[in-house]
């Protein structure tokens, strides 16, 4: 059966398992690298709709920011304080004679530019 006929027959169907097994490897391969591509893509469109989202929500919250900062300077005027005090709080102005004006001290010196503390009634006139 060493004839030439018996490794003829059996010749093309060695062939046939080699090459197809190839291709089964390439349309592996194939299938993987594209499978790789568009999940790379959709991870991509994901990323996207993230950022669009942050986005909206950064300028939403500095929406909300500048408004807190409105409301919280405007809750903090000197009158609207004094008005709380007066109504709420039952506090009174105290009277001309029992304000003491302090003088800040000069930042290059470190002392007082007056040396002693002014009361209302002993204050010069501005020449202005």
């Amino acid at each position: 059966m060493n004839t030439r006929t018996g490794h003829i027959g059996a010749f093309p169907l060695e062939a046939m398992k080699n090459n197809s097994v190839r291709r089964i490897v390439l349309a592996g391969i194939a299938v993987i690298a594209l499978m790789t591509y568009v999940g790379g893509k959709v991870q991509i469109m994901r990323l996207g709709y993230q950022i669009n989202d942050l986005e909206k929500k950064k300028q939403e919250l500095e929406r909300s920011n500048r408004a807190l900062q409105i409301e919280a300077s405007s809750l903090s005027t000197p009158a609207r304080i004094e008005e709380i005090a007066v109504k709420r709080l039952g506090m009174v102005r105290p009277p001309k004679e029992n304000i003491v004006v302090v003088k800040r001290r000069s930042a290059a010196t470190g002392t007082a530019p007056a040396d002693r503390v002014q009361r209302p009634d002993d204050r010069v006139p501005n020449s202005r």
